[in-house]
């Protein structure tokens, strides 16, 4: 399948701050202790319009839901993206969303609405209590499956060296 070439970058979210979980920060919730964060949480109020980084094509759209007891991703998307100089394929992973606004397969603009922010204690967000986008940049490969959301010491479900600093990687990119 041939992948849409993203010429820019811009955020997901207007004003975008990393006001909870930061990339690679050690967590613990609910007093269990989960590992390296693999992205960034943007805390923002259930509703708000999450938008695409850049063109690409969806890879995966689906629900969810975790328990009271277990949270989990709940309305996620990813899509795949390709530098148009270097080829090189990195994927964005977008979680905790309200709705899901585009299905896998769909071709992607840069700055298109693809799902709202999710209200808490909810499926859709996946059962955490406050309200967030989970953002992250992926650049390992992809079997097709959901992507972790932490990494411990001795996981093989990733390489830590598989994720970026989404700020950092999108006010770095250039064509």
């Amino acid at each position: 399948m041939a992948y849409p070439h993203t010429h820019k970058l811009t955020f997901p979210l207007e004003k975008y701050r990393v006001n909870s979980y930061r990339f690679r920060q050690d967590c613990a919730y609910g007093n269990v202790h989960w590992g390296i964060h693999l992205g960034e949480d943007i805390n923002r109020s259930a509703g708000t319009k999450v938008r695409c980084i850049g063109r690409g094509r969806v890879v995966y759209s689906a629900l969810h839901a975790g328990t009271k007891d277990k949270g989990n991703w709940g309305n996620i998307v990813i899509i795949v993206h390709k530098h148009p100089k270097t080829k090189t394929i990195f994927f964005s992973l977008y979680a905790h969303l309200q709705k899901r606004l585009v299905k896998k397969g769909q071709s992607i603009d840069l700055g298109q609405v693809i799902g709202t922010v999710g209200k808490t204690n909810s499926p859709e967000n996946g059962w955490w209590e406050d309200e967030h986008l989970h953002f992250a940049i992926y650049v390992g490969h992809w079997e097709k499956k959901v992507l972790p959301g932490y990494w411990k010491k001795g996981s093989k479900k990733t390489k830590l060296t598989y994720w970026k600093e989404p700020t950092r990687f999108i006010n770095n990119y250039k064509t």
